[in-house]
């Protein structure tokens, strides 16, 4: 299904000073204005809110976070608006999303846009009629409730079978927020008790030995712990995939899908600064990010290497590193929750290229462990092609390597008996409440 974006007749709310808060219409022309900007630009939503929030100096806190929180509702609820307005045989557009809300009145609407210096423009007669005869929301398909494209939600509903429902809901709920204590600066007790401290509630999270879960989200760059390095935005999933590696000191390592280097931060830690850590990744830009977060750290054992320098690493290395971790590039489906709007950009049509790009990955990285070392593929990825089946084909194509039990891979303080089972990590926003993630070990035999 797609969407027409129309340009907003007037960008009334940016630069504009006002000495009172803004008026419910200029909330809804802001919310408006944004989600065509993510719609048109194809961004990250979180990042276009921000720079609305920088460049409209004029709205309060309040009325920043209710202009935050109507565009969240509108992109979480998605898929029912789309399924709405379609519904209605009207075309999509940025503003019809926005206002196809079920729990408001179509009165509502009449009364806020086109009333006042700062309201949207007036509705004109195809959204009033759209507006006057959308459906009950009890006639809604799975993926209209599921907040997915229909084909997406094909997909997931092989995946998660009796699940489907629950999971798919807490894949469209809200995450929390949680931190990675840098073992290198402090300790999660000390921590968790500067954050009660700071009237932030806070608990630690429960399966991994590293995390603490804050339930709302706060401005951690206003932080001391942030700002002198004892805590890192990580989910817990993602926490439990770098301690999978079991990266100790003295040892060669190797995070060849580096990114922003939010694992290669746990595995340094876990390290203790002792040994070589070896940060790849393609992406310049993500690589960019790491330096300062090493900086903040303290992390000193660390050599980022971009794309150029992948051939060296792969010859210098060959045969020669004790663990190497995968964290590849995927659909990133089980971060939905995080980015609502990313389902509605992901083509299943690029899945057979990302597949091929994983197993290039994955045959790159089986040649850098030593006999008897460790390679840990993961993906935040909650579709089965990505996970198991990538898991299945490595086995069955490196013979000279064998699935690690879980329970033999943790390392110590890992001790969640639903994580110590099998040989393969799978977590679910449903059953675990963290992302979707996948990751399994394997070892390299002795020669």
């Amino acid at each position: 299904m797609c969407m027409t974006w129309r340009s907003p007749a007037k960008r009334r709310t940016i630069g504009r000073r006002a000495e009172a808060p803004m008026t419910p219409a200029a909330r809804l022309a802001a919310s408006i204005e944004i989600i065509a900007e993510i719609l048109q630009r194809a961004a990250a939503a979180d990042r276009v809110v921000t720079e609305w929030q920088r460049r409209s100096r004029f709205a309060g806190a309040k009325d920043r976070r209710a202009v935050a929180e109507m565009v969240y509702a509108v992109l979480r609820e998605q898929g029912m608006r789309r399924w709405r307005v379609a519904a209605t045989g009207a075309e999509l557009t940025p503003r019809l999303l926005v206002l196809a809300d079920a729990a408001t009145p179509l009165h509502v609407w009449r009364d806020l846009c086109g009333n006042g210096t700062y309201a949207p423009p007036a509705l004109d007669e195809t959204e009033i009629a759209a507006l006057s005869k959308l459906p009950s929301d009890e006639d809604a398909p799975l993926w209209a409730r599921a907040n997915l494209p229909p084909e997406v939600a094909e997909m997931v509903q092989a995946t998660f079978g009796a699940d489907t429902e629950m999971e798919l809901a807490a894949l469209n709920g809200r995450a929390p927020l949680d931190l990675r204590v840098n073992t290198l600066q402090g300790n999660r007790e000390m921590v968790l008790e500067q954050l009660r401290a700071d009237g932030i509630a806070a608990a630690f999270t429960p399966m991994s030995p590293l995390g603490i879960r804050l339930p709302e989200r706060v401005r951690l760059d206003m932080n001391s712990l942030y700002r002198d390095g004892l805590i890192e935005p990580q989910d817990e999933a993602a926490q439990l995939a770098g301690l999978l590696v079991d990266a100790k000191p003295d040892e060669t390592v190797v995070d060849l899908c580096a990114g922003a280097g939010g694992k290669t931060l746990l595995l340094a830690a876990a390290m203790r600064n002792q040994g070589v850590l070896h940060a790849c990744d393609n992406d310049p830009r993500r690589l960019a990010r790491l330096s300062p977060r090493l900086e903040r750290a303290h992390a000193r054992n660390i050599v980022i290497r971009d794309a150029d320098a992948m051939p060296d690493l792969l010859r210098e290395l060959e045969g020669n590193a004790d663990r190497v971790l995968l964290d590849v590039p995927c659909s990133g489906s089980g971060t939905w929750r995080r980015n609502p709007e990313a389902r509605w950009r992901y083509d299943p049509a690029s899945l057979d290229e990302v597949l091929r790009r994983q197993r290039g990955l994955l045959s790159d990285g089986a040649k850098l462990v030593r006999p008897g070392g460790r390679l840990v593929y993961a993906t935040c990825s909650i579709l089965p092609a990505e996970n198991g089946e990538q898991a299945d084909w490595f086995l069955a194509h490196h013979a000279e390597f064998t699935a690690l039990p879980l329970a033999e891979a943790w390392p110590a303080g890992v001790t969640d008996q639903r994580i110590r089972s099998g040989n393969r990590l799978v977590l679910t926003p449903y059953r675990h409440g963290t992302d979707g993630f996948f990751a399994a070990a394997f070892q390299r035999g002795q020669a």
